[in-house]
């Protein structure tokens, strides 16, 4: 219930926005950059959703990444909903369209798409050290059976409303234990984290996006304050995930606990520039969030990672040198464990048009292993891009340790390649 009440909170700050109203007057070229810099999201017709079909949806080359995208253009659609519905309606009737496709979002879509995505950020840290693991509803009997199908389980869960869990073979470590328990918090970290970074790609932010950035960022905070501990090896074997973690926290000696995960998750929250974007939007005319800068500075985000040394504060941030130029900074550190940093620098940029306007995104994270992530999309006609993204990640980084496909040892690399096609809209 608490947890409830408390997200039901975030979902009315992100819907005041609710006035279909002409956009305001685009800001003059000349703006000196000393000023906060917003681009009218309403003015940019260029901004274009998409539906994708990646090699990484099969089931035996599911990667966080390519599960997050597919739940960005989920959430995207969404929106595209709601403004077909409300598109339909005269004024008098248009709050009551809006507010019944939200309804929809939030009850169903939002809901199972969360679910799904939190319950196979455990499997897929399970089958990073070499486990087998079942997505089931939590009240199922019967023996183990692998089941590890991720999009059965988003339908599956549209229209059942019992809990869900994830079932993994036994045989791991504690330190690995505690990264499978960690998995679906971090998951939904993750997707708020890819809303953000997008939001500032894309230049503006939906309510249905708006929600499901402060629900990954703030369910996490719920979950931990909603548990109870009760003892080392009690809380260690807890189907809690915020309990479990904060036993195996006591029986690897770091200091860190589910309250812990909670402050990580509220200090995240208020020192991220997109929660204030979204909260200003609560009083514009603008039907979209928009993101805010400062000297063509992006104003910072900040996550809250549960890593296997403690929990971790990820600041990320860039600069926009060009309109086709960005680069990328930030760094991540434990605060509350064993104290460890880590920093990413990248660049994101377009080719000129005998490259076909290709953009190309290449990000290092190093001081703790070194890891690259690339992504390039090409468009071939107006509405298609061929799109590929790789990563490679040292198994002992706090980056590494989310989204590494192969941890069995414990060390060495792992790396992904994933090719898609992309029908934009």
């Amino acid at each position: 219930m608490k947890k409830i009440i408390f997200l039901s909170i975030c979902s009315l700050i992100v819907s005041f926005n609710s006035a279909y109203c002409e956009p305001e007057t685009p800001y003059e070229l000349d703006t000196p950059p000393s000023e906060v810099v917003e681009n009218p999201a309403e003015s940019n017709t260029s901004v274009k959703d998409s539906i994708t079909l990646s090699s990484a949806y099969f089931e035996s080359q599911y990667t966080n990444k390519q599960l997050a995208n597919f739940g960005l253009e989920v959430v995207r659609g969404m929106a595209r909903l709601e403004d077909f519905l409300t598109s339909n309606f005269d004024n008098e009737e248009k709050n009551t369209a809006k507010w019944c496709a939200r309804a929809l979002y939030i009850l169903f879509i939002h809901r199972a798409l969360n679910t799904a995505y939190h319950e196979i950020g455990h499997g897929l840290r399970a089958k990073a050290y070499g486990k087998d693991f079942q997505l089931t509803e939590h009240n199922d009997s019967g023996g183990f059976k692998k089941d590890q199908n991720f999009f059965k389980f988003f339908v599956k869960k549209m229209g059942n409303f019992s809990r869900a869990s994830c079932q993994y073979e036994k045989g791991l470590k504690d330190e690995e234990e505690l990264v499978v328990a960690a998995g679906g918090m971090n998951n939904e970290t993750y997707m708020a984290e890819r809303i953000s970074r997008d939001f500032h790609d894309r230049g503006r932010l939906s309510f249905a996006e708006s929600f499901a950035y402060f629900y990954g960022k703030l369910s996490p905070v719920a979950y931990a304050l909603s548990k109870s501990s009760k003892n080392e090896e009690a809380d260690a074997l807890s189907s809690d995930d915020p309990v479990a973690v904060g036993g195996y926290y006591k029986k690897l000696g770091i200091s860190a606990t589910k309250n812990d995960i909670a402050l990580g998750g509220l200090i995240s929250t208020l020192l991220s520039g997109t929660t204030y974007s979204i909260i200003k939007s609560a009083f514009s005319p603008d039907k979209y969030a928009t993101p805010i800068s400062f000297y063509n500075f992006q104003a910072p985000d900040m996550f809250s990672y549960v890593t296997s040394k403690g929990i971790s504060y990820r600041l990320v941030s860039a600069y926009k040198y060009q309109d086709d130029l960005k680069f990328l900074f930030g760094a991540e550190h434990v605060f509350h464990g064993k104290s460890t940093t880590e920093v990413h620098l990248g660049v994101d940029t377009t080719l000129d048009s005998s490259f076909y306007n290709t953009n190309l995104k290449v990000v290092t994270t190093f001081c703790n292993g070194f890891n690259l992530e690339a992504a390039c999309s090409v468009p071939v006609m107006d509405c298609l891009s061929i799109n590929v993204e790789a990563g490679t990640y040292s198994c002992k980084s706090m980056l590494g340790e989310r989204h590494s496909k192969n941890m069995k040892d414990g060390k060495g690399r792992s790396t992904d390649i994933a090719v898609s096609i992309s029908y934009r809209y």
